[in-house]
């Protein structure tokens, strides 16, 4: 079973799941909102093939892991470091899609010495600094709920659980597929990609409501820190068609961060990003990047080796 949990410090349960090769270089992946450690398996087959071994926590209150009262983004290094010890690791990569964004943010602040790459896939804005007018309608009307009719959130998301249980080819979740791109509803009627997303966000919601609201209170509250103090080299991918989050959060959040580099789709959306390139993202991780935040160093064209990124995905380097 891929499942495992481990005390803290603090005295609560952290709980993670492992894919990949066992025998590998360590990353982190952090999951997305509402989501959990189950996510991690759609990169599983790819980190196999890659010699990753792949770490995925639930973040406190997700899934396994014990509700943290009063977390904030800042707690997550000194959370990691602990796992990262737990697992044996003293250096790795981090990885992260969409809620998992800021997560690898503020590792690359704190914790720059022991990572070998961070990478971030359609990541999730600080909402507070960049507003949330370009976020999926959904996603704004939830937060207009937690500002004003909090315990009407708990509901929604109660309800939303209970319709990922259906068929997305029959309402309601039809309804809300036709709301997704092209792709992204392409990618999830593949077999078995909606039900690792489903089973993710419902492992979520497995300790209710309350924690998957305090996880969503992160992104809604201040970050604490600066993304342009950041001087490890972050890698962002997005797609253009992402209904999710907008790729031009993105681009807004890497033209601040000194040692930044995106690649760009033209096609993809917020699940056929991750999912269709995710081979492509790991062999990028895995390559030797700069080791300091100088803006004029470029990534180059040679972080992958297979011909579709060439075909689908344009890159910028500054």
């Amino acid at each position: 079973m891929p499942d495992h949990t481990f005390t803290l410090k603090n005295g609560l349960q952290l709980g993670y799941a492992e894919y990949g090769d066992p025998a590998g270089e360590v990353m982190f992946y952090f999951h997305g909102w509402p989501s959990s450690r189950i996510q991690g398996s759609l990169f599983d087959e790819h980190a196999r093939k890659l010699r990753i071994r792949l770490i995925c926590p639930d973040r406190p209150g997700i899934g396994l892991s014990d509700f943290q009262p009063g977390r904030g983004l800042a707690d997550w290094p000194a959370t990691l470091e602990q796992l990262a010890a737990h697992v044996g690791a003293d250096n790795y990569h981090v990885l992260g899609w969409s809620g998992g964004g800021p997560y690898v943010l503020i590792t690359a602040l704190k914790l720059p010495k022991r990572l070998l790459s961070a990478s971030i896939i359609c990541g999730a804005p600080p909402l507070k600094f960049l507003g949330d007018r370009d976020m999926f309608w959904l996603y704004r009307f939830m937060i207009r709920l937690r500002h004003s009719f909090p315990t009407v959130l708990g509901s929604v998301l109660r309800l939303g659980g209970w319709a990922a249980k259906g068929s997305p080819q029959k309402a309601p979740l039809r309804w809300l597929m036709k709301l997704l791109g092209v792709e992204d509803r392409r990618v999830l009627m593949l077999p078995g990609n909606y039900e690792v997303v489903r089973d993710a966000t419902l492992a979520a919601l497995d300790r209710g409501p309350r924690s998957v609201i305090a996880d969503a209170d992160i992104y809604l509250s201040e970050w604490g820190f600066e993304v342009s103090h950041i001087n490890f080299p972050i890698r962002f991918w997005h797609g253009k068609q992402d209904r999710n989050i907008a790729w031009t959060y993105t681009e807004r959040i890497a033209s601040l961060i000194p040692a930044a580099s995106t690649v760009w789709s033209e096609i993809d959306g917020h699940y056929s990003m991750p999912i269709t390139h995710a081979e492509e993202v790991l062999a990028a991780a895995l390559q030797k990047m700069p080791s300091t935040g100088d803006p004029g160093q470029q990534d180059g064209d040679s972080i992958i080796d297979g011909e579709l990124l060439a075909s689908v995905l344009r890159r910028q380097s500054r």
